[in-house]
């Protein structure tokens, strides 16, 4: 089904703050975030070229005209240096030779995004600073999540279910999947690596379809990042360094959405190169700017490409083959069941081991660990040498991510049988800083192994922090950039230069 209009947008009443204003997709597209004058609510507000009545008239003749064209517009996709945007140019120019000027810039920004990129939310999903997009139902305003401000309403929405459930049919299509009212579920990864949760139809979903997409950026986190954004600062990440440097087996622990997985992959910078990483996770999500990095993902279904009964692969599975590939570091994208035994006996064999858990407190991890369904016994925990904590912070009016706690396993008491561990940093919110304990197992344990005296590495640690700090500092900071100079940083430590 065609939208009765191109954009499903509400206009925004004049006179409201703007707190935010940026351009999207070559300046064509303005994303303002604004706060109403009466309510003082937060909205994202889309603004697109606007149509006039007869450019619209235009714009739904030819998508329908090209929509009779789509199976053999999509045969050509699989063709090398094919352009759909080219394509559609040219399609336009050859079916209206009488759009002239800004009316043809219009109508093919809306075509490109209508088949190119993903309709009426394709400017979001192209905004860098928003990372989940979540749609409740029909005639609902969609919601972001974003970056600066946290959970918003937007001015977009789907006018009708009928409208709603083609657009997720269209999103299972990009994704390679299907979705009907026999198998209403929906979670896949778009060509271009966004997570989408999907409910078909109303059956399940008592207000209608409704859809989560969370966005996956081609540049992924690093370091630096985590200290421009105040997630960690340069004493904090240096640990972290140190940590991964030295096969310190590690859990992030935090809430759904904290930032777990960004953390998880930008401290994975750290590691050495030539050394190997081994990671699983049940949907991409990882990007680890490696050479030697083997990324598997489980195979959920026994049914591929029409085949039966092919074997179904799960995280315990990889895990377990992962043992046998002798990596230096296995990655687990997020623990939940039995497979969490296979990777804390993988910890007691001596693999380096990272993966991330939902909980709250070092109590309720424990809790978590030892208990249905991952049943881990506490002389295993004892294994693990690092638990990095990730939360969510009010401060200053708004929800922000910060590194809350990191602890160092030491042991298990003789007498009480508790797991014993030493807070090595943790988060103060009332002036937003991080404080260091002054002791730490960790460095100790560094010291001892190069024989280092503790004057000598607390003179590395400075070093390395004056790095990621200067890094920090600066307007943009590559990937490579930063990889390569961590990479320089650790081969002068090996060298002891």
């Amino acid at each position: 089904m065609v939208e009765e209009q191109p954009l499903n947008h509400k206009e925004t009443t004049s006179g409201n703050e703007i707190l935010s204003q940026y351009t999207l997709n070559l300046e064509t597209v303005t994303i303002r975030v604004e706060k109403t004058a009466g309510t003082s609510e937060v909205i994202y507000t889309v603004e697109e070229p606007k149509l006039s009545k007869r450019e619209l008239e235009e714009f739904f003749a030819l998508k329908n005209e090209i929509n009779d064209f789509l199976p053999d517009i999509l045969v050509l996709s699989n063709a090398d240096g094919f352009n759909l945007n080219n394509l559609l140019s040219s399609f336009v120019n050859q079916r209206r030779p009488w759009l002239k000027g800004e009316s043809i810039f219009k109508i093919n920004y809306y075509l490109a995004r209508d088949f190119q990129g993903y309709g009426i939310i394709d400017p979001i999903v192209r905004d860098q600073k928003v990372e989940d997009i979540s749609c409740d139902g029909p005639d609902l305003p969609i919601f972001v999540y974003h970056k600066d401000f946290g959970s918003i309403k937007t001015n977009i929405s789907f006018p009708s279910a009928e409208n709603l459930d083609s657009y997720i049919i269209r999103l299972a299509q990009i994704s390679g999947k299907s979705i009907s009212i026999n198998a209403p579920i929906l979670d896949s990864i778009t060509r271009d690596g966004h997570r989408v949760q999907a409910v078909y139809g109303s059956e399940i979903s008592s207000r209608g379809p409704v859809f989560t997409m969370r966005l996956f950026r081609d540049r992924p986190f690093t370091p630096v990042d985590l200290i421009k954004s105040g997630t960690a600062n340069p004493d904090l990440m240096t640990y972290l360094w140190f940590m991964t440097e030295g096969l310190n087996s590690a859990l992030i622990v935090g809430a759904p959405g904290a930032g777990k997985t960004s953390t998880l992959n930008s401290i994975l910078l750290f590691a050495p190169a030539n050394t190997k990483i081994f990671s699983i996770e049940e949907t991409r999500e990882l990007k680890i700017p490696h050479e030697n990095w083997v990324a598997a993902e489980t195979r959920g279904k026994n049914t591929i490409g029409g085949q039966k009964g092919v074997e179904k692969l799960n995280m315990y599975d990889l895990v377990s083959m992962a043992m046998r590939q002798r990596p230096t570091y296995i990655v687990v994208g997020e623990v939940r069941g039995k497979e969490t035994y296979a990777l804390f006996q993988a910890m007691a064999t001596g693999h380096t081991t990272y993966s991330t858990i939902h909980a709250d407190s070092m109590d309720s991890l424990l809790n978590r660990l030892e208990n249905e369904p991952m049943n881990i016994p506490r002389v295993l925990v004892s294994y693990l040498n690092i638990v990095i904590f990730i939360n969510f912070v009010r401060l200053q009016g708004r929800m922000v991510r910060r590194v809350t706690e990191v602890d160092e396993i030491i042991g298990i008491d003789g007498k009480t049988d508790e797991i014993l561990y030493n807070r090595v940093f943790r988060y103060d919110p009332t002036n937003d800083t991080f404080h260091y304990a002054g002791t730490s197992k960790l460095y100790d344990r560094i010291a001892e192994r190069r024989g280092e005296t503790h004057s000598s590495l607390l003179e590395e640690i400075r070093r390395r922090s004056a790095l990621l700090s200067n890094l920090s500092q600066r307007p943009e900071t590559d990937i490579s950039e930063v990889a390569a100079e961590i990479k320089k940083k650790h081969w002068e430590w090996v060298r002891g230069e």
